[in-house]
């Protein structure tokens, strides 16, 4: 069994789709009148209105709760209604308004709960960790009643998706896909960016390591782990052999200074705001105030930076390639590798003492710092 739960402001709109009479029955409800679906809603809406201080701009409860076309046989609408109850108890969704629909326009069973979140002493029904809490009653829901547990993610409509779940699967199925062929970070990073999906690196300059990968589709960012928990950062890593280059592989070292400062000034340069957030999941487009447009004429990274870049007027570019958060930015795999991979040679003193004029130092310079006898 699976479930998702939402919070709205229109009783009506979802009333009406969760008891659509051509695809939908209502099997239960508690405390509304059932004349007609605007009965329904009026007594909903009018609690929620009548609540004492604060009004909730977001009163209502929509969830629904799928099961596997496995269990078609043995879910009867009593025993749909069975698990409906127990599922807002445990949510603690109680003492208030709802209904329960169990809707017959898919192969596999599932039942929408329009519950109103002013319960019937006019106390806000807490929404505290809802999401967490009802993945995790659904878990223990669908082992007590020995449901169906379904195979993964494989299993899943496509044609069925919208929005932000679209996207996802959408990414999912390109990395999975990729990783059939892919032997190297950088195989994967070009072949999911001819598909239009950007790869970043989670990068702790502190530390000089990565501590998380993001994927970018049509405006979306996710983090690999919420994608799937097998295209997390390290798991992919490891799967990679723990190499980042297809040669001459090596990591930076914690305590190499030069490399450090070298993303540190990536990141400055860049001048890049992270989202309120921080590192999570990112469903919005850019604003002018998470961008920043700078000209790299004769900066060594601009091939890299241009890459996910698109031009102005006045010739500068608007880069899109990392984000500080702190010590944390967002690199892309092409823009690491670079820096990892250039030979970025620091000019280092023979000390012979000889007359050389590229590092070494002549009597001059040691009679400078030499200590003085007081006379």
């Amino acid at each position: 069994m699976m479930c998702d739960i939402k919070k709205r402001s229109n009783f009506a709109r979802l009333v009406n789709y969760a008891n659509n009479p051509k695809k939908a029955r209502l099997i239960d409800s508690k405390e509304v009148r059932l004349d007609s679906n605007a009965t329904i809603a009026a007594s909903m809406q009018g609690q929620a209105d009548d609540k004492p201080g604060h009004r909730l701009t977001n009163p209502v409860y929509h969830i629904s709760l799928n099961f596997a076309r496995e269990d078609s046989v043995r879910l009867t609408d009593e025993l749909m209604t069975e698990i409906a109850r127990e599922y807002m108890r445990r949510m603690g969704i109680v003492n208030t308004q709802y209904i329960v629909c169990r809707h017959t326009d898919t192969a596999h069973p599932h039942l929408h709960i329009v519950a109103n979140r002013v319960d019937n002493d006019g106390d806000t029904i807490s929404d505290s960790n809802d999401s967490r809490r009802s993945t995790k009653i659904s878990r223990e829901l669908t082992q007590e009643y020995r449901l169906h547990i379904a195979n993964g993610k494989d299993k899943v409509r496509r044609e069925r998706l919208r929005g932000k779940d679209r996207i996802r699967y959408r990414i999912y199925d390109a990395v999975k896909a990729a990783l059939a062929t892919c032997r190297s970070w950088s195989e994967l990073d070009k072949t999911l960016n001819r598909q239009g999906i950007q790869v970043r690196f989670r990068y702790d300059i502190q530390r000089g390591r990565i501590i998380g990968v993001s994927f970018t589709a049509d405006g979306c960012t996710f983090s690999g782990s919420k994608i799937d928990r097998t295209m997390g950062y390290y798991a992919l890593d490891r799967q990679f052999g723990s190499q980042l280059l297809e040669a001459g592989e090596r990591r930076i070292p914690t305590d190499d200074e030069q490399y450090r400062q070298r993303f540190a000034e990536l990141a400055q340069n860049s001048r890049l705001v992270a989202p309120r957030f921080g590192y999570t999941d990112n469903c919005q487009a850019p604003t002018d105030s998470r961008r920043a447009v700078t000209t790299h004429s004769n900066d060594r990274y601009s091939h890299t930076l241009g890459r996910d870049s698109e031009s102005v007027g006045d010739g500068s570019q608007i880069a899109d390639t990392t984000t500080a958060v702190g010590s944390i930015i967002q690199i892309t795999v092409a823009t690491f590798i670079e820096l990892v991979v250039q030979p970025h040679q620091v000019r280092i003193s023979s000390g012979s003492g000889g007359g050389s004029d590229k590092g070494g130092w002549n009597d001059e310079d040691k009679n400078q710092y030499k200590p003085r006898r007081r006379r």
